[in-house]
């Protein structure tokens, strides 16, 4: 049984089974949406940044939203490895009360943050990432209008209905509710047009990052807004995956390929609200130079629960001994995936491995 799946857009596949893959023909990486999803991708993550990117010295970009924001933070950091260390054993180790507030949420995330940027010498974190010579770190949060902006959790349900009720008409329909702000490298941003909903750009500073991140990761209703961000618009900010839970955007380089170590092998669909929409799903235009790696759908069954790891573990699971427990084995289980992507680099097996897209 094969644990990875490699998917490729058309452009891509071509290279592939041209050229083979190397970490040089890569120019982004991404990172989607999907909270504790996030941890079957761990071991990967790790590859990635000690293994493949670990001498590299042209710019990497990297964009991603939510959980994904927060892992490729860490990408950014001078010692990478340390501080994805930090951010995995902070979110596994998330304890709540029975029934917590969105503030008490809230106050874990700034602390998982903290670990994230947490000094490895005498500078910031935050400074870091941005002066980092070669990861240029970029993310997508959410600026809510109207009811959605309340931290009242009934006057901000109601915006979310508002904002899900327009999008099943179009994307496009949620202007009024929602704004995207894409919080990007000062340097040229990795992409330009937006469909559907306009971005506000910010450049991102050491003094906005850490709110950014915070923000792109805090869940409406289940987690405390993130107000007024230094050099952005005044307003409540939250997950960036309302408007990009996966990604439906031109991400298009012109020369080099986007690697997206992804959880799930299937099309990966927009915003938050399309997860029930069956018919709305990403451009296969769009990932037509993007090289997808995700779980198979067979090695996920084998995973406790028969999944990867999910929000829903939460509820589940409130007691956080056995949460973690699940947790910690579906955790030492994919290293399996990181093992077998080596495999396919050290031997060039990529052309024989890599499929066309799945939808």
């Amino acid at each position: 049984m094969a644990a990875l799946k490699i998917f490729a857009g058309a452009d891509a596949l071509e290279h592939i089974r041209s050229n083979g893959l190397s970490a040089d023909d890569i120019d982004m990486v991404m990172g989607a949406s999907g909270g504790p999803k996030w941890i079957s991708l761990a071991a990967i993550d790790r590859y990635l940044i000690s293994e493949w990117f670990g001498g590299r010295t042209k710019p990497l970009h990297l964009l991603g939203t939510s959980a994904g924001g927060w892992r490729l933070a860490c990408y950014a950091r001078n010692n990478p490895l340390a501080a994805h260390a930090r951010f995995q054993d902070a979110y596994m180790g998330q304890q709540y009360s029975a029934k917590p507030s969105a503030q008490e949420v809230g106050a874990e995330c700034r602390h998982i943050l903290s670990e994230i940027l947490r000094p490895d010498t005498d500078i910031p974190g935050e400074q870091e990432i941005m002066n980092h010579a070669v990861m240029r770190y970029n993310t997508l949060v959410t600026r809510c209008r109207g009811l959605g902006a309340s931290e009242n959790k009934v006057l901000q349900g109601l915006g979310m209905v508002g904002a899900m009720s327009s999008n099943m008409l179009a994307r496009s329909a949620m202007r009024p509710w929602v704004e995207r702000v894409f919080f990007h490298h000062p340097h040229k941003p990795p992409i330009d047009y937006f469909p559907h909903l306009p971005a506000r750009h910010v450049a991102l500073t050491a003094d906005n990052l850490a709110p950014a991140v915070l923000a792109t990761g805090a869940i409406p209703m289940a987690i405390s807004g993130v107000h007024d961000i230094p050099g952005a618009p005044r307003g409540t900010y939250r997950d960036g995956g309302i408007t990009d839970y996966q990604f439906d955007l031109p991400v298009l380089p012109e020369k080099g390929f986007v690697l997206y170590p992804h959880y799930f092998a299937k099309a990966p669909i927009g915003g938050w609200f399309d997860k029930k929409l069956k018919w709305r799903t990403s451009s296969r235009e769009y990932y037509k130079r993007t090289i997808i790696i995700a779980p198979s759908w067979e090695f996920a069954a084998t995973l406790p629960g028969g999944r990867i790891p999910d929000l829903d573990d939460f509820y589940q699971y409130p007691d956080y001994s056995e949460r973690r427990r699940r947790w910690d084995i579906a955790a030492a289980e994919c290293e399996k995936l990181a093992d077998e992507l080596q495999d396919i680099h050290d031997n060039q097996r990529w052309a024989a491995v890599a499929e066309p897209l799945p939808w």
